[in-house]
């Protein structure tokens, strides 16, 4: 008798999880690489689609540290957050649950992207004439200083040897760069892309890193809605993408063994 009312309690207390999970509005947090009203503008649309195909509110919050993501995450005030490779892997680390749902294709349909030392017209003619000082993004971008470190080695610079200072996101770095304050910074290439009418120009690109990916939380999303969510982004039409920002060129499936390697890579570094 006691073992069967256990049972039933058991039943209900899940149930009622699962009910919650489903019902409540879904937060997601997408990453801080421009300006806030850039970003909630880009990831709106596929909040939007979300919510029609799951028959869930889904709302997004803007978040500009990406330690604080991790932080939130942890204390499962987040469903949902788009993350690069290098911050993926230190959420994964905590052990907490992330779960990955699908990579962000780039403009070219591929599942990966590079990142690139960047200066202004008149700055170094290449990687080897950097003296600094260097803005980066945040310490938790793949795009910061693990980018800055790699390129500036390739040429036998020590990145701790010159001023850097971490900006926030890439928006500020390219036009704090773009207006001379910093001889150099680093950035997504596709966005530095953006700014060569300041006269922005690359030094150096990095090799493909795996992409920007979307990762569920564990700890707040049944496994059903889980699949439910990585089936709609992986099966998406084209009239479906053509509505997004963030997404419109399409979703890949997750290769934890291309992350895996730059996880190895970090190892060796030391960080």
């Amino acid at each position: 008798m006691k073992i069967g009312l256990c049972v039933t309690l058991l039943c209900l207390f899940f149930r009622t999880t699962v009910v919650q999970a489903v019902d409540r509005e879904l937060i997601v947090v997408p990453l801080p690489l421009e300006q806030p009203e850039a970003v909630i503008a880009a990831t709106r649309p596929l909040a939007a689609l979300l919510s029609e195909r799951l028959q869930q509110p889904v709302q997004v919050r803007y978040i500009a540290s990406y330690q604080d993501i991790l932080e939130q995450f942890q204390r499962g005030t987040i469903d949902i957050v788009h993350l690069g490779p290098l911050p993926y892997l230190k959420l994964r680390q905590m052990k907490i649950g992330a779960e990955p749902l699908a990579v962000v294709n780039e403009a070219d349909g591929a599942a990966a992207y590079s990142c690139a030392l960047v200066t202004g017209f008149d700055g170094p003619s290449g990687v080897a004439r950097v003296k600094g000082p260097l803005a980066l993004t945040q310490p938790l971008s793949t795009c910061g200083h693990l980018t800055a470190a790699y390129l500036l080695n390739r040429q036998g610079k020590n990145i701790e040897k010159l001023h850097y200072s971490y900006l926030g996101n890439h928006d500020k770095v390219a036009l704090a760069v773009a207006r001379g304050g910093y001889q150099a910074g680093t950035m997504k290439t596709v966005l530095a892309a953006k700014y060569a009418d300041l006269g922005l120009r690359v030094l150096a690109e990095t090799p493909l890193f795996p992409g920007f990916l979307l990762v569920a939380n564990r700890a707040n999303l049944p496994p059903q809605r889980i699949e439910e969510l990585r089936k709609v982004l992986l099966g998406l039409t084209a009239r479906e993408r053509s509505r997004l920002e963030l997404g419109k060129y399409g979703f890949s499936r997750v290769v934890e063994a291309q992350y895996e390697q730059l996880e190895r890579y970090q190892s060796r570094k030391g960080e």
